[in-house]
């Protein structure tokens, strides 16, 4: 068709262009480094280049909208005000299809549009509340709770829970939920106080229908309220608080540490390029920080319970999930609350108050200190920097703090708390009849109701660079030595070293991260020792259907080299996978690994025997790994004042 200059339709195209040039420019100038979180503008520029492409339709849902890694050399050499290249990574599901797509937002370009076969992308919150209302209404659902007493429903609240994968010829090739549904009546914060047990409903999602349900008969719903302490308001953020850290943008300085940190929809947060000024150096200890998975199993082999094997960040995920945090409560009214914005399932930018929060505290304990034979004195109190997140993820909730020290230590702690998972039994006390069976997975709580036991497998993603890329993990085994008796003692031990020279799972062991192409004034490699916590693995059997998903929980430790495509402990796609994916898949290119670019992926492992202390709200339970230097500075770093000195000056 023809166009004369000045008609409609000439108009109407340069607006078109005018609009995506607006639309360019603010993704462009909204970001400040190459690693910071998706802007506003540059979320809405990669779902509409999808949209002009025609890949993408008003249907189309989105799992993930994230960045798309940019090159780890490519980060390190830029400097402020030089260019760079974003694009964003992209999970969608349309017409019953996963699709990944990257998107040049500079460009506005599609660069990948493939469509991935056999896989369920994470589930949406618009799917959960589907899930519910198609529950509640199927004829079959509503006969087997009228039978329960029910005649009416809007009390109840139904949980759509990830099915898991267990070979069912039925479940194959569907996308399906598992529905349980509780009696809310009366409960303020506690909703999954009083489960409608023997009852579960299995719902394919995309036929909106209960393909069936399960009913293995009746149980006593707990009659109690289980309501857990007052309201209690949150305290006002204190106002134009002053702060011994600065933030600028997504990069934070504190004491001799700078880092860069972001919020993804599916890990929650992350820590990027944390450096410690030594002697007037920036040090690189670590380039990315994240949590890769969490696997969360379920030891009761009833119908209704075995399916419970939850990938949470995975199927879920944890940044959609983070909690508004409360001053005064979840963090200290003075420290500083960050706004985020993160993609809903249908790709529009959100704006969520104060997810991420970050302070100093006072430890109460001395950061080193020495009274001297003759009397003299001298000691300095423990501060530390705390960046936090709370992702509530359905009944539990977890904080998870990134903390700098200045003895240039970097410690993650993980604390559990929130609402332990219960069944509903017949046993009142343990003095019934049905107790010991009722009790068998678990223990009694409250009166009718049995906390099953679980675990907790956190997969902590730590891509090491140790001043450079160029890293060797050394084992360290403390070996018994057996002596002469010369000297009066038969035995002692002396520590034998090793390098690890093969990518995959690695023990419980003493472990050493070293760049071998740099020493120390002593001539020693600089280095970091990985000092972990609770370090339990799972006990499941190797080829149980849970554990070949989640086979990365089966090793403390995992190690291999880096690829910034690899994020994620489990595969990018854990929903009903078969498993495979993740680590094992990872590991099996057998890369080489000593004096090279490597990650190192830790498990933080723990098996929860629930207690009646635990119920109706668990007191939070903490886990921690660390980083801690070895080798890395000539002295103790916090033995003198100078990152306080700079910092004082800086923030007056």
């Amino acid at each position: 068709m023809t166009t004369l200059l000045g008609s409609p339709s000439l108009s109407a195209l340069c607006r078109t262009i005018v609009a995506s040039l607006i639309v360019l420019y603010g993704a462009c100038a909204s970001v400040a480094h190459p690693v910071d979180s998706l802007s506003r503008e540059e979320i809405a520029a990669a779902v509409a280049v999808l949209r002009e492409a025609g890949h993408i339709d008003a249907a189309t849902r989105f799992a993930l909208i994230d960045l798309d890694e940019p090159r780890k050399a490519d980060v390190l050499a830029w400097k402020p005000a030089d260019p760079f290249i974003r694009k964003a990574f992209i999970v969608a599901r349309r017409d019953r299809t996963v699709y990944e797509a990257v998107v040049d937002l500079g460009a506005r370009k599609v660069e990948r549009w493939q469509a991935i076969p056999n896989v369920q992308s994470g589930l949406v919150d618009e799917e959960l509340q589907d899930a519910e209302r198609i529950t509640k209404a199927d004829p079959g659902w509503q006969e087997a709770v009228r039978k329960r007493g029910y005649t009416a429903f809007e009390s109840l609240f139904c949980a759509a829970m990830s099915a898991g994968y267990f070979a069912d010829p039925a479940e194959e090739g569907r996308r399906v939920v598992k529905v349980v549904c509780f009696d809310r009546e009366g409960s303020r914060i506690n909703w999954w106080s009083r489960p409608i047990e023997g009852l579960y409903a299995v719902v394919d999602l995309d036929e909106k229908r209960v393909l069936r349900l399960v009913d293995t008969g009746e149980a006593p719903v707990s009659r109690e309220a289980h309501e857990f302490g007052d309201a209690i308001p949150p305290a006002p953020a204190a106002a134009a608080a002053k702060h011994s850290f600065t933030i600028d943008g997504g990069e934070v300085r504190w004491n001799k540490w700078s880092f860069h940190f972001r919020m993804g929809q599916r890990v929650g947060l992350i820590l990027s390029l944390l450096r410690f000024e030594d002697q007037g150096r920036e040090r690189m200890v670590l380039y990315r920080g994240s949590i890769a998975e969490m696997f969360v199993p379920y030891m009761d082999p009833d119908r209704g319970w075995s399916f419970r094997t939850f990938m949470d960040f995975g199927e879920y995920g944890a940044g959609l999930l983070s909690s508004p945090l409360m001053p005064g409560i979840d963090c200290p009214v003075d420290a500083a609350f960050v706004d985020v914005t993160l993609p809903n399932e249908r790709g529009d930018p959100v704006s969520r108050k104060s997810p991420v929060c970050l302070f100093e505290r006072a430890t109460a304990a001395p950061l080193w200190r020495h009274t001297e034979v003759n009397g003299e004195f001298a000691g300095r109190a423990a501060r530390e920097l705390v960046v936090r997140t709370i992702p509530s993820l359905g009944n539990y909730d977890y904080i998870i703090d990134w903390v700098l020290t200045e003895t240039g230590t970097l410690r993650i702690d993980v604390g559990a708390t929130g609402i332990v998972e219960v069944k509903g039994v017949a046993a009142r006390t343990m003095t019934d009849a049905s107790a010991a069976r009722d009790t068998a997975y678990g223990m009694l709580v409250a009166p009718n109701l049995t906390a099953v036991n679980h675990d907790h497998f956190v997969s902590l993603r730590l891509d090491v660079d140790i001043d450079g890329p160029a890293n060797t993990l050394i084992r360290q085994r403390l070996v018994r030595q057996n002596l002469d008796r010369s000297g009066g003692r038969s035995s002692l031990w002396h520590v034998a070293e090793e390098p690890v020279v093969n990518e995959g799972p690695a023990g419980d062991e003493v472990w050493r991260i070293v760049n071998p192409n740099l020493t120390n004034r002593l001539g020693q490699h600089p280095g970091y020792e990985l000092r972990g916590g609770h370090v339990a693995v799972s006990l499941l059997a190797r080829d149980d259907f849970p554990q070949r998903r989640a086979a990365f929980s089966a090793a403390p430790l995992w190690i291999t080299a880096y690829d910034p495509k690899e994020l994620y402990a489990a595969g990018l796609y854990p929903n009903q996978s078969k498993g495979g994916d993740g680590l094992p898949a990872y590991a099996a290119q057998h890369r080489p690994i000593t004096n090279a670019d490597i990650t190192l992926w830790y498990t933080m492992g723990f098996h929860h025997l629930p207690r009646p202390e635990d119920w109706p709200v668990l007191p939070t339970v903490w886990h921690s790994v660390s980083l801690v230097p070895y080798g890395f500075f000539d002295r103790n770093p916090a033995a003198d004042g100078q990152g306080w000195d700079a910092l004082r000056n800086s923030v007056k």
